[in-house]
């Protein structure tokens, strides 16, 4: 399977709730960067998993673009959703729900290894 198979694969798994199918997409060791947040490991996705479901319970990614040279894939992606949960603030205090919808593009920047 090549990287931009593994990106699709990852949405597919998120937008469907699967998580343990989100997390299989990643090694053991794998880290994740994202604004406000850094983890490592299946536990670092599992947080990550947890911050973004549960303060946007309906939300969607929809890859828009994913190429891939080598080891190295890029991903142009957008995530939508309700914030209906809390979110974490950088402080470590909880933002309350606000109910309103949140819609924001992204970039992911993966390297694959082993086929994950």
């Amino acid at each position: 399977m090549d990287g931009t198979e593994l990106v699709h694969r990852g949405a597919d798994a998120w937008n469907a709730r699967d998580r343990e199918g989100f997390i299989a997409t990643y090694t053991d060791d794998c880290e994740i960067t994202a604004p406000g947040f850094s983890g490592k490991g299946h536990q670092g996705l599992t947080e990550f998993w947890g911050a973004w479901n549960g303060g946007f319970s309906d939300n969607q990614v929809t890859v828009r673009l994913a190429f891939a040279d080598g080891a190295n894939v890029v991903e142009e992606s957008g995530f939508s959703g309700t914030n209906d949960g809390p979110l974490a603030a950088p402080d470590g205090s909880q933002i309350p729900p606000t109910g309103r919808q949140a819609a924001v593009a992204f970039a992911g920047v993966h390297t694959v290894r082993d086929g994950l």
